[in-house]
């Protein structure tokens, strides 16, 4: 997948060596890829914390951030349609982008919980 199909909507970039890790990407310029990308990154993080108990969003930046909490407030409400509850516990992480240097991220650790 190229960094252009990404940012049209399909999906978070899942980590390959991490199945649980969803890089959550921040300025999407048009307002409607926006949303598809909010709505689908939803879905991953429902698809990603059923299947492997927890997902993982790294998010660099406020834009990725917010586009993180927005996401993050739909599954939550869809995980509740299904029966299922998600909480989130945020912490940061320390990346490293190569000859980028390294930089602070903001990881949001979402797990499901039984309320029983």
């Amino acid at each position: 997948m190229t960094s252009n199909e990404d940012v049209q909507g399909r999906t978070p970039f899942v980590n390959s060596d991490d199945p649980t890790l969803l890089l959550i990407k921040g300025n999407i310029e048009d307002r409607e890829d926006c949303k598809k990308y909010i709505k689908r990154t939803a879905n991953a993080i429902f698809q990603v914390a059923s299947k492997h108990d927890v997902a993982h969003l790294r998010c660099v930046g406020a834009a990725s951030l917010n586009n993180a909490t927005k996401a993050l407030i739909i599954a939550i409400g869809e995980a509740k349609t299904k029966g299922v509850n998600l909480y989130c516990v945020p912490s940061f992480q320390t990346v490293n982008f190569g000859e980028g240097g390294e930089k602070t991220s903001i990881v949001l650790e979402v797990r499901a919980f039984s309320p029983d």
